[in-house]
């Protein structure tokens, strides 16, 4: 059976903007934080970016705020997306 995932808690997130600062390999984040190489990736790269209104870089407590926000937002379902597919079932 695969591994179970869990969204990143607000203590892992300050854990992450520490050891990054201090210089660490997003490697060593994982290891420390016992989560995979790629969740690490996906965090610093999703939530460091540059915008009109953030000069960029990586603040724990704005990733979370924007984890909440798009959390709230949601996602439509698939078929409701994609009327096509819907068509072939």
């Amino acid at each position: 059976m695969g591994k179970r995932y869990a969204q990143l808690t607000v203590e892992e997130r300050v854990e992450i903007y520490r050891l990054h600062a201090d210089g660490k390999s997003q490697r060593a984040i994982g290891a420390c934080l016992e989560r995979s190489v790629a969740t690490i990736s996906r965090e610093l790269g999703r939530n460091s970016v540059k915008t009109k209104a953030w000069a960029g870089g990586y603040d724990p407590l704005r990733a979370q705020a924007l984890t909440d926000r798009r959390r709230q937002r949601g996602r439509p379902h698939k078929l409701t997306a994609w009327p096509a597919l819907r068509a072939t079932g």
